[in-house]
């Protein structure tokens, strides 16, 4: 087997790498805790949740914006955004829920309005304008002149 001058270099790196890795009794601590928040209602996280898909799912033109973006399936998004439609009343009607995290219905159409704007729907964004639309530059040229040698090259020198 032949052994080059890079290979011993990058094996005796590594293992340098791991020596400083399997000690770090010897390295300071380089991350530490700077800030620390009050714990989230799980309710209210909830209840944000369910807004948004709510928001998402009774406007035509975010969701089919989020549909086409997501990767999961449109049937089983379809179903999560349906079921938050069906579960936001209830949660908009609870008087408490509602004092504690506020109304949080009206902040996710507004917000959702403000980042779609912005080209933002849920977790996707980029989705102003066609996706899928095609670039035609100066580049184009070359991609058509070469295209065009290699086929007629091949049709030309055929038996």
């Amino acid at each position: 087997m032949h052994n080059s001058l890079l290979t011993n270099i990058i094996l005796l790196l590594s293992l340098f790498y791991v020596a400083v890795i399997a000690s770090p009794d010897k390295l300071p601590v380089a991350l530490s805790v700077r800030q620390t928040s009050a714990p989230i209602d799980s309710e209210c996280l909830t209840y944000s949740r369910t807004a948004n898909l709510s928001t998402i799912g009774a406007n035509s033109t975010y969701r089919s914006a989020f549909l086409q973006a997501s990767n999961v399936g449109t049937l089983m998004n379809s179903r999560m955004l349906d079921a938050a439609i069906q579960k936001l009343p209830a949660l908009t009607r609870d008087a408490a829920l509602n004092k504690a995290c506020g109304n949080l219905t009206t902040i996710a159409l507004t917000e959702a309005e403000r980042n779609f704007t912005m080209g933002v729907v849920a977790q996707f964004s980029g989705l102003v304008g066609n996706p899928q639309s095609i670039k035609a530059g100066p580049e184009l040229l070359a991609i058509v002149a070469a295209v065009v040698l290699v086929f007629g090259g091949v049709w030309m020198f055929m038996p």
